[in-house]
């Protein structure tokens, strides 16, 4: 079935350059081996040279032009031994030898393969998941990545799915061409082998493939991120409309969103993507609200990197978790990918060589070179944890500052917390309000709706103008309880950030 979506033409080329300038050992860490043996194919048939595979149970066996065993070759050391013996001007795939990196032998092995095939075309492709290489063999490999599928190998690929479940049972396909491209853009990110899992599990159950069938993909793609450990995926709950102010952050975000859906037209304009944006500010003021929100009002994947997730006590663990995260955001895109208290993660209170000076490093150059269409918020309520490189131009597309909501936008924040708890924001004395809440923070406000709730549910009475302002009356904000930090903030903000208000 895979034989018959053929790779990109970039990745392709990609593979045949490398093979040509003499790259003898190429690494490709990846689940879709098979993938990436059509690849494979492809190269061998466009450069005339011959196809190897191996793995532990078959051996080496010969695949193209033609078939043929190559006998005892499937411990991976006698195998090495036939590949450096041959010396072969050859692709040889193979799969399983993961585990085995670590033997001297093997390592010696692969030294050997490296000085004989850099005179020739000869190339030895290792795959598998989670590959840990030595560092004695690192230098010897060339990474590759196996790019992400597009949108027309999905769409042959549901087609060959499809073709195949329909010489066994009934198949209908009740999808309009809006929920084609709806089905697809859910498909993104996903393996092949996922996908057949959930398109013949969709068919199989009442015969039909329709619009319903998309959220099974979603929920297929939820369960993906967050076995990972390290990504959280949220689903849409909140719009543009559920935030209040923030009105030169929302306009910004507006002329943007063309250029982020549409990003190879926006390359012809002459412009890039928006790489994302960076949310500084007093806490509870709608920063991670907004991030919510802005991939509602765009319409993708929201997922989030908590920091504290990425910490392990192990050695070199919390940067293979960062570059997890980073491969599976990039997987699922186009996606915004929201990274919480940035500060958590990139603290420069951290030693001389710890973690988070590491990480930093690796994330700072996927955000400067990052090509797939992942939309960076992050948020940050301390600003002094932040290494100055971060606030560099070129880093994010802009700093915004969030501040305590002005009047306009505590009576819009106090009214859509009312309706939300199914009050009429009419029967209250809203203006009052908000006039006894100056220096509230947005969460500060819902609080004291929730509390002033709590209260007059515990007498048995309505909700009132009266109980909101004895909660409100009750309540110290963070303005007055931390003043001094937020003028500090403030002041900060002035010459190094666009406010969001």
């Amino acid at each position: 079935m895979l034989r018959g979506v053929p790779p990109s033409a970039d990745q392709l080329r990609e593979l045949e350059i490398l093979i040509r300038a003499h790259h003898p050992l190429l690494l490709v860490d990846t689940v879709e081996e098979e993938r990436l043996h059509v690849l494979l194919e492809h190269a061998a048939e466009h450069t005339g040279l011959p196809l190897f595979s191996w793995n532990q149970v078959d051996g080496l066996r010969r695949e193209l032009p033609e078939a043929g065993q190559t006998p005892e070759t499937r411990p991976p050391q006698k195998a090495l031994a036939f590949i450096e013996r041959s010396n072969l001007e050859a692709i040889f795939h193979l799969r399983g030898l993961g585990p085995y990196l670590h033997e001297p032998v093997v390592i010696a092995q692969l030294r050997n393969i490296h000085q004989k095939y850099f005179g020739h075309q000869g190339a030895v492709v290792v795959s598998g998941n989670a590959l840990d290489v030595p560092p004695a063999a690192e230098p010897l490999f060339t990474p590759m990545n196996l790019h992400a599928p597009s949108t027309e190998a999905y769409h042959a690929f549901v087609q060959a799915v499809l073709r195949d479940l329909a010489n066994r049972l009934h198949v209908q396909v009740k999808l309009s061409s809006v929920d084609v491209s709806k089905l697809l853009a859910a498909l993104h990110g996903l393996t092949f082998f996922e996908v057949q899992k959930i398109i013949t599990q969709a068919v199989i159950e009442d015969g039909v493939l329709g619009r319903e069938d998309i959220a099974r993909v979603l929920q297929a793609k939820r369960q993906i991120i967050e076995r990972s450990g390290v990504l959280e995926y949220f689903p849409h709950e909140h719009a543009m409309g559920d935030i209040a102010g923030l009105e030169h952050l929302k306009a910004w975000l507006r002329k943007r969103q063309a250029a982020f859906e549409d990003p190879a037209r926006a390359e012809e304009y002459g412009l890039s993507p928006p790489k994302g944006l960076l949310l500084i500010g007093v806490q509870g003021c709608g920063k991670s609200l907004c991030a919510k929100a802005v991939a509602a009002e765009w319409k993708l994947p929201l997922i989030r990197l908590d920091p504290s997730n990425l910490y392990n006590r192990y050695v070199g663990e919390t940067e293979k978790n960062l570059r997890r995260a980073i491969k599976l955001a990039e997987q699922m895109a186009p996606v915004v990918l929201w990274i919480d208290e940035i500060e958590k993660a990139l603290s420069q209170e951290d030693a001389e060589g710890g973690p988070a000076q590491r990480i930093f490093g690796t994330f700072l150059a996927w955000l400067q070179d990052k090509k797939e269409s992942v939309f960076v918020i992050a948020t940050a309520n301390d600003i002094s944890k932040l290494p100055p490189e971060l606030m560099r131009k070129g880093r994010f597309d802009e700093i915004f500052f969030v501040d305590l909501p002005e009047p306009d936008a505590r009576e819009r924040i106090l009214q859509i917390h009312l309706k939300k708890r199914k009050r009429d924001p009419e029967k209250f004395d809203v203006s009052k309000l908000v006039e006894r809440t100056d220096g509230f923070s947005g969460a500060e406000l819902e609080q004291a709706v929730v509390s002033a709730l709590y209260t007059a549910f515990s007498r048995q009475e309505d909700l009132t103008t009266e109980s909101l302002l004895e909660e409100i009356e009750l309540t110290k904000p963070l303005s007055v309880t931390m003043a001094e930090r937020i003028t500090a903030l403030r002041d900060w903000a002035k010459d190094r950030a666009v406010f969001a208000g």
